[in-house]
């Protein structure tokens, strides 16, 4: 998993039972994780981030390699290829 800056932390208050404390903090140390990392590995995957996607980094790399690239001798024809109406 890629690095995360964590120079901003806020808090954040979840209501639980003194069990389901009891009970997280056990499931989080049999992971060797603490309460919030073992909360955010299942939250972090669902947030957005900046790296992008596998798909946006082969089409990247494919422009770096001039490499399946669509020539367009207009804007009209780029819009048309992209499937936008400008006049919308």
């Amino acid at each position: 998993m890629a690095s995360h800056s964590h120079s901003h932390r806020v808090k954040v208050t979840i209501n639980v039972s003194e069990d389901e404390r009891t009970y997280i903090k056990m499931l989080a140390t049999k992971k060797k994780m603490t309460i919030s990392e073992f909360i955010m590995s299942y939250v972090r995957p669902n947030i957005p981030h900046a790296e992008p996607n596998a798909e946006t980094q082969k089409a990247m790399s494919d422009v770096d390699k001039r490499k399946s690239l669509t020539q367009c001798n207009s804007i009209e024809k780029f819009w048309q290829t992209v499937g936008i109406d400008p006049n919308v």
